[in-house]
């Protein structure tokens, strides 16, 4: 399955995401750096939108619209390490803070798999709040009910693990 089909399986489809389970965490890697090149898009474009309506004319030169289009270009790694950093750092503590379900719940599944879910699972959230942040609203609360979304996702989807043996 292509990365593009995990991503919109990842929207909708709870039982394919606990079978993401069993995939090798390499997979779940490589999708994460998938996730932080298709959150780039929409930051990138709220960063020109914001910098083309924010030009005043009488005063925007060309060197300053060059210089700042290099600026972007030359930090465009930094910025995309660090929202694969921010992601990875997020699946670990879903995946953290799912264990005690499991648990009590007496579901067959380990840390691995935990996060393998946790990585494929957030992709609703990330791509939902990147989306509202850029274009539509921001404030501090989102990331709060980022966190909160994206928890409840993954808690969902453990619902479709198999029970462990008696």
């Amino acid at each position: 399955m292509s990365k593009t089909q995990q991503l919109i399986k990842s929207f909708y489809h709870f039982k394919m995401l606990a079978a993401f389970r069993i995939q090798p965490v390499g997979k779940a890697i490589s999708y994460l750096f998938y996730l932080s090149l298709v959150v780039l898009i929409p930051v990138l474009t709220s960063s020109v939108y914001t910098y083309l309506s924010g030009q005043d004319t009488l005063n925007g030169t060309i060197s300053r619209g060059i210089s700042s289009g290099i600026f972007v270009v030359i930090f465009l790694p930094f910025i995309f390490f660090l929202i694969a950093l921010s992601l990875f750092v997020l699946v670990s503590i879903i995946a953290a803070l799912a264990i005690p379900y499991i648990q009590i719940k007496g579901l067959r599944a380990d840390y691995k798999q935990l996060w393998n879910i946790s990585a494929f699972a957030i992709t609703a959230p990330t791509l939902v709040l990147v989306t509202v942040e850029s274009f539509i609203w921001s404030g501090s609360m989102l990331i709060y009910l980022y966190l909160l979304f994206s928890l409840s996702y993954v808690l969902y989807t453990l619902r479709f693990l198999p029970k462990r043996p008696k």
